[in-house]
Parts: C-alpha cells; structure tokens; sequence
C-alpha cells in the first residue's frame, strides 16, 4: 500500500519475451511493499500463443498470492476486432474506489526504482485527472517534452507533441538511440537526470500512447456501469472522451520513469540490436 491506497499493477499481457523483464521489476516493488498484486489480463490467441499462456500460467501457479490471471468477462463480444481492441473491456475489474490501478503495457522493460512511489503518490494527490503518466521512453508526446527541456537532442529529429509523431512513433534509429540513452543513464547510476523540472498537464483531448498510466477505482466505479468504457477502446477513453468530459487535462508526471520497448514501425531496428538482452540483464539485477 501506498498513503493507504491499495496499488495493483496490471497489463494486457500477450508476451512472455517483453513481459519477462517486466516481471523482474513488479516482483521487486512487490517485495518492496509497494504493489499490493500482479494482474495479467489475458489478450492472448488459444493457438499460436501456447507458451506465452503457460508462462503466465506459472506466474500464477508460483505466486499465487499476488499473481492473478484476469480474462474477458462472458458473454461480453465485441464482434471481428483485432484482439487489442479487447483491453478496454479490463477496466470491469477496477472498481475498488480503495485501490490506484496501474497500467503497464507488456513490453514495458524497465521501471525505475522510485517510479512506482512517485506516480501513485502524484495520482492520489492529484484527483481530477483521469490519468497520471510517467516520463515514457520511447513514446512520442513524452520524447517531446523531453526534447523542449533539453534532455533529448534536436539533432536525433525533432518530435513534435503528437502521439503518432512520424520521429517518436515511427522511426526505428530514433527509438534505438532513446534505449541507447536511458540504458548508459542506468549503468552510470544517473536515470533522474532524465526526469523533467515539472509536471505537463496534456489538453483534454490529447491522443496519448498508454504504455503506462496510474488511475483511480473510484472513477470506474462512478460511471453509469461501473469499470464499463464508454466508448470501450481504452486509450480512446482515458486520453480523449474522458478528459474532454470532464475538462480536467492528464498529467504527465516528472519523476516518475519506464521504458516502452517499440511501436510496430520500430520493431525491424531495435529487434537488430542487443537492447532487449541489456534489458533482461538490468532486470534480473534489480531482484538479485
């Protein structure tokens, strides 16, 4: 727990290469006393994902107290939808008006040690915004603000606040040369350095990639049907419908550091590089 919230981190989960390293690090805050549990949200294909699903499976089998399994709720269908499409029908478990829910894609491989604290402490803190996002490497409206206070280079190409930005979404050395950076920040002890002097509020409205957010129970369990989305796309109702309903902007928190592994235009680049692999040797250090 944290300032008396309850905290659960969950994700969409589908990969057990990315997710791997993830784990390493909820593990850690776990055992911290930070994350009360693990929820993985099974957005998974019955052929073709058989090891992935076994994984997840043994999490739960060996952490039975803090590993749940979360699945699509019967005889809720959404019709032929690609299986992304499904995420938003999670948030039907989320209503505890008691607990900070946080989000983490499953291709989230790295979570600084203070970023956990800092985030739900911004999100109890701050009420009024439907989301309250960390610094996110590698996703463009985060590498913007970062450009504008001068910890990205504009010489790497300047990346405008958009999420689909053509530089932070789409191009592949880009993204390389961001995992390069936080990676020689995480040797060297000096990730902070990355942090920015303030928090951004982001206009109601604003498209944001959700690799990872903080939210509240309370407000799922406060809409009509509660944890039901309306419209159900997730990143649609946090970032756009939501904010704009509202009027209160999200906030993209200064303190608070992840790193997101690729979008799909990435992935050629960065699966040519041993990124992932000094990932996976960070992870498995920060639980030793």
């Amino acid at each position: 727990m944290i300032d008396g919230k309850r905290v659960v981190a969950w994700t969409p989960y589908g990969r057990r290469r990315t997710y791997s390293i993830l784990f390493q690090y909820l593990r850690r805050d776990f055992e911290d006393g930070l994350i009360d549990e693990v929820w993985l949200y099974m957005n998974t294909d019955p052929q073709g994902q058989e090891d992935d699903i076994a994984y997840a499976h043994q999490l739960a089998a060996e952490h039975p107290t803090w590993v749940q399994l979360k699945h699509r709720p019967e005889g809720v269908h959404l019709g032929h939808l690609p299986k992304q499409r499904y995420t938003g029908l999670a948030y039907r478990e989320m209503t505890d008006p008691d607990t900070v829910y946080l989000r983490f894609d499953d291709d989230v491989v790295y979570i600084h040690e203070a970023a956990v604290e800092n985030l739900v402490r911004a999100r109890i803190q701050m009420p009024a915004p439907t989301a309250v996002f960390p610094i996110i490497i590698n996703n463009a409206i985060c590498s913007h603000f970062l450009q504008v206070c001068g910890k990205i280079p504009m010489e790497w190409g300047e990346v405008k606040p958009y999420c689909m930005d053509p530089t932070g979404w789409a191009n592949g050395p880009f993204a390389v040369r961001l995992h390069e950076m936080l990676l020689d920040h995480i040797d060297a002890g000096t990730v902070p350095e990355l942090y920015l002097y303030q928090d951004f509020p982001l206009q109601p409205g604003t498209q944001f990639s959700v690799s990872c957010f903080a939210s509240r129970g309370e407000d799922y369990a406060a809409l009509p049907e509660p944890g039901v989305l309306v419209p159900d796309e997730e990143e649609s109702w946090h970032t756009i419908h939501r904010p704009l309903a509202t009027g209160a902007p999200n906030i993209l928190r200064g303190d608070a550091i992840v790193s997101h592994w690729s979008f799909f235009p990435q992935h050629p680049f960065l699966n040519n590089t041993d990124l992932l692999d000094r990932y996976r040797g960070i992870a498995d250090k920060a639980v030793a």
